[in-house]
């Protein structure tokens, strides 16, 4: 790392790139590995879990009638990059507390093809309404595409396993 002063008193670090596996790590390798749905390799690159900051803002409830209220998220950056389509064992970060749960992005093909993909998390033991309030999602693990059902029967069985998927990495982790 070197530290430069420029002639108009601009200062700047100059931080040697970093190698992982052989591999250096650059901004476009994170955005790719992101957009591929490569959610373990971005992370392992940034050194922390991809993050993003959203207002929970209202959705079609159908999450509730699925007996998995979730919350959408807007994210507070238009330009944000939003990982591939599919679902996730995410981390969510409330007023300073942190709650693991499922997160969907993607058009819900089950019920509606929305135009553009929606972010949404159901948080493991929550209960408090939320809407207007900023919350930070961290995106610890990709567990599957997104994928469209047959029935509400269906999606429901597979989030409950998708919620199973996740409570066991919840026990890998803190083991």
């Amino acid at each position: 790392m070197v530290e430069y002063t420029q002639e108009s008193g601009i200062s700047m670090t100059i931080v040697n790139a970093k190698d992982i596996n052989n591999n250096t790590v650059s901004s476009t390798k994170i955005r790719n590995a992101l957009l591929n749905g490569e959610l373990e390799k971005a992370n392992q690159m940034l050194g922390r879990y991809y993050s993003m900051i959203g207002k929970v803002v209202e959705g079609a409830k159908r999450g509730r009638t699925l007996g998995f209220p979730t919350a959408n998220i807007e994210p507070e950056d238009e330009n944000k990059l939003i990982p591939q389509n599919g679902v996730y064992f995410v981390r969510v970060n409330f007023n300073n507390k942190y709650y693991f749960g499922v997160g969907n992005i993607g058009l819900r093909p089950t019920f509606n093809h929305a135009t553009k993909p929606i972010t949404e998390v159901f948080i493991f033991d929550f209960d408090k309404d939320i809407y207007g309030e900023n919350i930070t999602v961290e995106f610890i693990a990709r567990l599957r595409d997104e994928k469209k059902f047959n029935s509400k029967e269906e999606l429901e069985k597979q989030i409950q396993l998708d919620v199973d998927n996740a409570k066991q990495k919840i026990k890998e982790i803190n083991n």
